[in-house]
């Protein structure tokens, strides 16, 4: 239990520090230089007032000194890095039930799931996925290819075509049909191309109907209530994310539901 509560609790300051790199990266300002500050009033925040979640409550959701409102984003984004970082504790650590990932250092499996919840939201924000983070991600996952015991190269050469290649080409083929810009965000690509670097092409693939099926529950619905129009652009980051971490928790069930359908199929 007490195991538990520490890992919540560094989830939370991780939550915190994923705040300064939402706000910084986008505007490409340093994420160590000026020490936290307001935006609104730029005031130097005070140690306790910075406490994750914690502070947010006493403050009552307002800076302490020009008290404009503080974004719920911000004690939102630390309760779900907390959450989440202790579930792919209990997951990968205690429970030890991924058996497709064996081999691929954990550390680096848990930086790439839980650094998906700032690419989120700034894909939601801005509409971009930083290279920062997925051309990071993409050397090294390439780099680990390279470690005995873990993914091949060519498994990884393989998952970046089936992760990047499929995205780039769904992405072409909107382009020709509808006319338009580019019907799939670069960024996109490159971070499913670095996913399929770091778990293989299946660990994409899935990963990538999932997000489809996903976008297409939240964009539909809006769309028939007219809430947004069809040329509505809709971040694919968040759902191909989502869609990441399904797969990646259970992606050995989902392709042996998969095989076994099939076979009763031909059977």
């Amino acid at each position: 239990m007490v195991i538990y509560i520490l890992v919540a609790l560094f989830g939370a300051l991780l939550g915190s520090f994923f705040n300064v790199l939402i706000w910084r990266i986008p505007r490409n300002e340093s994420v160590v230089f000026p020490a936290s500050h307001c935006p609104e009033c730029n005031r130097p925040i005070k140690p306790w007032e910075n406490i994750p979640i914690v502070s947010y409550i006493f403050l009552g959701g307002k800076c302490a000194g020009c008290k404009v409102k503080i974004s719920i984003v911000y004690p939102v984004v630390e309760i779900v890095t907390s959450a989440m970082l202790l579930l792919l504790w209990i997951l990968f650590v205690d429970g030890r039930t991924i058996t497709i990932l064996n081999g691929i250092p954990l550390g680096v499996q848990f930086a790439f799931l839980i650094l998906l919840i700032p690419i989120a939201v700034i894909d939601i924000r801005h509409y971009i996925i930083p290279d920062i983070f997925t051309l990071s991600f993409l050397v090294l996952s390439i780099g680990i290819s390279f470690i005995p015991s873990g993914i091949t190269p060519q498994q990884s050469l393989l998952g970046i075509l089936a992760g990047g290649g499929s995205l780039w080409l769904l992405g072409f083929i909107g382009k020709v049909i509808f006319k338009k810009g580019d019907a799939m965000g670069g960024g996109d690509i490159k971070m499913m191309a670095a996913a399929g670097a770091l778990w293989g092409p299946e660990i994409a693939l899935i990963a990538i109907v999932l997000g489809a099926f996903l976008g297409s529950l939240a964009g539909l619905p809006m769309i028939l209530l007219k809430k947004i129009n069809a040329d509505h652009h809709i971040p694919f980051g968040p759902f191909l994310g989502a869609g990441l971490w399904i797969s990646v928790i259970a992606g050995v069930k989902i392709l042996e539901t998969y095989a076994q359908f099939i076979q009763g199929l031909v059977g």
